[in-house]
């Protein structure tokens, strides 16, 4: 339960990182990663027995994240033995250090040992380097989807890969 202080700054500070630059109003965003991140929302969802989340260090430092949603599953996979990537987050500055492959690695470890057939997510179209990684990580495209974060509208794939 200590780590959602550490999740809870750096879900902020690498959304922002990642796509901070894509809003034309900064409260728009602010309000999102407020009520996102919030340390009641995080503790909620840390406790709930299908969220498994995993924290990346450096040294001493937190410089990552993953979150994966166990059974769940997508309107784009026929099986209902899914679980869902909801998030990769690694701090700019660490980017290139296979931090984020490290955590895909404990992601696909825990979905075969929960059994499960297919992990799926969802990833922003226009965030290359992202699309690139899961392409490199075996994930294909099966779908989209529209998202809004207060005025900015933003189109998702819907990428899945079987295990």
């Amino acid at each position: 339960m200590n780590d959602v202080h550490e999740i809870s700054f750096l879900g902020k500070k690498t959304f922002d990182q990642s796509f901070g630059h894509l809003f034309g109003d900064r409260k728009d965003l602010t309000d999102y990663l407020d009520r996102t991140f919030s340390i009641e929302k995080l503790k909620s969802s840390i406790v709930k027995q299908h969220n498994m989340y995993w924290i990346a260090y450096y040294g001493n430092v937190a410089v990552g994240y993953a979150k994966i949603q166990l059974d769940s599953s997508s309107e784009f996979i026929e099986s209902v033995k899914a679980c869902k990537l909801q998030k990769i987050y690694v701090l700019k500055e660490y980017l290139s250090m296979g931090i984020g492959a490290q955590l895909n690695q404990l992601i696909f470890d825990k979905a075969i040992s929960n059994n499960s057939e297919y992990i799926w997510l969802s990833v922003l179209k226009s965030n290359e380097r992202a699309v690139r990684f899961y392409e490199i990580n075996s994930y294909t495209i099966v779908g989209e989807h529209p998202f809004s974060i207060g005025k900015e509208d933003f189109d998702f794939w819907v990428m899945s890969r079987k295990l």
